[in-house]
């Protein structure tokens, strides 16, 4: 009888402990987390939403909120700085939570006054993740999944998103003789589809598999792809949008290498159309969704049919 209380008290202690842990880990996770309050009108930027449907690419009555955040390049001359030709856009996509659970929900400023960042801080972010500072070393992460929220305010109350992807695009007009890293967007590049792109990268690499077809595939697997040296992202075509403007339609060339339980983050919003003055106006999610598949009706075959055929979400006020 004496040894089984013991027992129990030990167990107690055990659980006492792990709870504890628990609450520790929620508060770092919490404490992580960034936010950056958006501004109406704002000195150092302009701001444009677009809400998306995902209803015919994934098949769920859903919607994905993007908040483009423009403001002017960096020159060092800057006589050689031209308007609309050199800009900064800063992405938030508000992604639609599948667990049933609410998409947005109501925060208190107070409850999160210090983990509060200003715009320099975000555009420091910007410079770190864009090559856009010759003294630093870049590494291989390039967008923020849940590490930094959006707030906004909506008739004098405050929401955050449940699940938010940070991240950056360097929006460099110019011939195409200038390089074009990760993260660039020109409108002024040569089309070019996936299709054709994989028809010359298996001409080159015959026994390997074109880099954007590898979803669900083993992280372990022999691949061609040289990951930092060649990822970057190509303009596929032009639309003429409803409202008289041009669209231009982008797709990111980057490879599926995550083991199965991670998200393929790096790879963002890999398909995208952008307006230049609005930014980034559809797009498609598929490390999200794709990792998602099983809330989902579509299957994989229709994953991969998408990318081929360059499908994208659009705008509801452009389609």
């Amino acid at each position: 009888m004496h040894i089984k209380k013991e027992l129990q008290g030990q167990n107690a202690i055990k659980l006492l402990f792990l709870f504890i842990l628990l609450l520790i880990c929620l508060y770092k996770t919490q404490a992580q987390t960034k936010y950056f309050l958006l501004e109406d009108t704002s000195e150092n930027y302009k701001v444009h939403q677009v809400t998306m449907s995902a209803k015919e690419l994934y098949g769920i009555d859903a919607k994905v909120e993007c908040f483009n955040i423009l403001y002017d390049g960096y020159a060092l001359d800057k006589k050689a700085f031209k308007k609309g030709y050199d800009q900064n856009l800063i992405l938030f996509s508000v992604l639609p939570d599948l667990e049933g659970k609410e998409t947005w929900k109501e925060i208190a400023l107070d409850s999160i006054q210090k983990s509060i960042i200003k715009f320099g801080t975000l555009n420091n972010l910007f410079e770190s993740h864009t090559y856009s500072l010759f003294f630093n070393k870049y590494g291989s992460k390039t967008k923020f999944l849940n590490e930094y929220k959006i707030i906004v305010n909506r008739k004098g109350k405050f929401y955050v998103p449940t699940t938010c992807l940070l991240q950056f695009y360097a929006i460099r007009n110019r011939a195409e003789i200038f390089t074009n890293p990760f993260g660039t967007i020109n409108t002024d590049l040569h089309e070019i589809s996936i299709k054709e792109v994989e028809k010359i990268y298996m001409d080159r690499y015959p026994y390997s598999e074109f880099p954007l077809y590898g979803i669900g595939e083993s992280p372990y697997r022999i691949i061609s792809f040289d990951r930092l040296r060649d990822r970057r992202e190509y303009l596929s075509k032009k639309i003429n949008l409803k409202t008289g403007e041009i669209g231009y339609q982008f797709w990111t060339f980057t490879d599926w290498y995550e083991h199965s339980h991670n998200y393929e983050l790096e790879r963002g919003i890999d398909r995208f159309l952008y307006t230049p003055g609005k930014g980034i106006i559809g797009g498609s999610f598929d490390f999200y969704f794709y990792f998602n598949r099983k809330k989902l009706p579509i299957k994989y075959i229709d994953f991969l049919n998408n990318i081929k055929e360059e499908k994208v979400m659009m705008g509801d006020d452009f389609k």
